[in-house]
């Protein structure tokens, strides 16, 4: 048994040994995922999902439709874990991420149209600090071997 698992101990670190090298033996993705890890208080879950659901769902799903990002997902964990709420947006590309004013209009015309009303979401986004707290941000890419 202590054979077997060292010699797939020494099996596993031969590729560190040899030296990967990007694009040759692996190739990161063009899309880009950001992923938001929220620390939402325990009591607080059920209430927070389903605000999110009015709000940045509703902004996803119509950013999506208009091809501004590829995908979106809504991950939760058990809720007395900490963190327990992870937000993720897929873009096709890293330009895809970058903002503008064209795009912002167009955002917040179909919100508009789509029957959010900015007082309500005003009030609905600030009563989110009393809930949870943002508690890490990264920006992923998916790898590909080779």
């Amino acid at each position: 048994m202590f054979k077997k698992l060292s010699v797939l101990a020494l099996i596993a670190c031969l590729p560190m040994a040899a030296g990967a090298e990007l694009w040759k033996d692996y190739t990161p993705s063009e899309e880009i995922t950001e992923l938001v890890v929220v620390d939402v208080k325990s009591n607080y879950a059920d209430d927070y999902l389903m605000q999110i659901k009015t709000t940045w769902v509703r902004a996803m799903e119509i950013q999506k439709e208009m091809g501004h990002v590829v995908d979106y997902g809504v991950w939760a964990a058990n809720v007395s874990d900490s963190p327990n709420i992870f937000l993720t947006t897929t873009f096709k590309n890293a330009a895809a991420m970058q903002g503008s004013e064209a795009r912002y209009d167009q955002l917040m015309a179909a919100l508009r149209e789509a029957g959010m009303n900015e007082e309500e979401e005003d009030a609905t986004a600030k009563g989110y600090e009393d809930m949870r707290e943002i508690v890490d941000y990264k920006l992923l890419r998916r790898i590909t071997y080779k």
